[in-house]
């Protein structure tokens, strides 16, 4: 049985920085206001929508972010983890 675990972290750092790329890339270019003179409900209701779209869109930028960061940090603690254990390991071989 095989209970080997392997990290490739230069594949990690490369999907991690794909997905910051394409994170900062979000930007919700809607126009803030439609029809500013016109006085049918819907396009306040229109105006409400993007201004709601707008919102999860940059909640969701900021939350992929956030992901991503936390991802790098525990890649990163797993990688210096893998090396001390393989340094107490071949420590305790060589003695």
């Amino acid at each position: 049985m095989n209970t080997e675990i392997k990290l490739r972290i230069s594949d990690i750092e490369q999907a991690l920085s794909k997905l910051q790329s394409s994170a900062n890339g979000l930007q919700p270019s809607l126009p803030p206001t439609i029809g500013q003179n016109n006085v049918l409900d819907f396009i306040n209701k229109l105006n409400a929508l993007n201004n709601q779209l707008q919102q999860v869109t940059e909640a969701y930028k900021s939350l992929l972010l956030q992901n991503e960061e936390a991802t790098r940090q525990s890649v990163q603690f797993l990688d210096e983890s893998d090396r001390l254990l393989s340094r107490d390991i071949h420590g305790v071989q060589k003695k």
